[in-house]
């Protein structure tokens, strides 16, 4: 009888320590995710161009496609005209 409250004993402690290592390396890897430097996101941040309305049609271009010409926008050599 002696050997069976041993071995549940040890068998319990063994699932106490397994829990506490998984909550350990959960816990790392969440600080690591959250300190970790977010390079994706200044990308992202970094390819979105402002919006501009022509002035003619009203249709909305990149601001890096856009011509710009008297503080008027314009989506094209035509509309420039």
């Amino acid at each position: 009888m002696v050997k069976f409250r041993s071995l549940s004993r040890l068998n319990c402690m063994g699932i106490v320590k397994l829990i506490i290592i998984v909550l350990l390396v959960w816990t790392g890897f969440l600080l690591l995710k959250k300190f970790r430097k977010p390079t994706d996101r200044i990308d992202q941040k970094t390819s979105i161009n402002k919006m501009l309305a022509c002035s003619v049609c009203k249709v909305h271009i990149p601001k890096n496609e856009a011509i710009i010409q008297n503080n008027k926008v314009y989506c094209s050599k035509e509309h420039l005209e």
